[in-house]
């Protein structure tokens, strides 16, 4: 099987190609342009690398959310628009499931994105199951419903590591790799994903977990 997977719903953004168990090419990009403006030639450069063109991948692999909206928007349009032609299954990755994968850790690994005003996208593993759905939740709650070690990851694990100490608790942050999506996690994830649960282009959508900023200072 041959994977195509990227992310773009952070800072920074990252694609590759993955045929079997092995990754071809990959590359990340954290430069500040737009995703706009780097996601689509990324993904072009991983294809061309790995010489392999759209028409030989079996499934791709995008996150969904949550995460900033521009990004995850463009990348579920992007995923659309390269499976339209040949109906190419799609799997929509978690940003936080892929944010964790792979983390071994003697303790609940929280990956923990920044989703302003002092609040946290937020999902927890332990021994890597999931131990909640995503969601938005502060940090104080996040602490109130955690027990024992922790470790965060992601772009809001500094924060989440802050007052974690101020609190007691037993706390670390990810190695800085970890604060951004490697589109390598959602390759693997992709992969193993029973076909029952992949989305056609048509069905494949994005998760935001609030409404887009513009919607929610307008209901205001």
């Amino acid at each position: 099987m041959t994977v195509l997977a990227f992310d773009a719903s952070t800072l920074a953004c990252s694609a590759c190609v993955m045929k079997d168990d092995k990754i071809l090419s990959a590359r990340y990009l954290n430069t500040g342009l737009t995703h706009s403006q780097t996601l689509l030639p990324l993904i072009e450069s991983v294809l061309k690398d790995a010489g392999v063109t759209i028409d030989g991948i079996d499934r791709i692999g995008v996150t969904v959310g949550p995460g900033s909206f521009t990004g995850i928007k463009i990348a579920v349009a992007t995923a659309k628009g390269l499976a339209h032609k040949n109906k190419t299954p799609c799997a929509a990755v978690s940003s936080l499931y892929a944010l964790a994968y792979g983390i071994a850790f003697d303790g609940t690994v929280c990956a923990v994105e920044d989703a302003r005003r002092n609040m946290l996208y937020n999902a927890n593993f332990l021994e890597g199951i999931r131990q909640c759905d995503d969601r938005q939740i502060s940090v104080s709650e996040l602490l109130e419903q955690t027990e024992g070690p922790l470790l965060f990851c992601g772009d809001g694990a500094d924060l989440a590591l802050k007052e974690a100490l101020n609190a007691g608790r037993t706390a670390a942050k990810a190695d800085p790799q970890r604060a951004f999506i490697r589109a390598e996690s959602v390759a693997v994830i992709a992969a193993t994903l029973p076909e029952t649960e992949l989305k056609s282009p048509e069905t494949l959508e994005p998760c935001y977990l609030r409404l887009p900023q513009a919607e929610r200072e307008r209901m205001e």
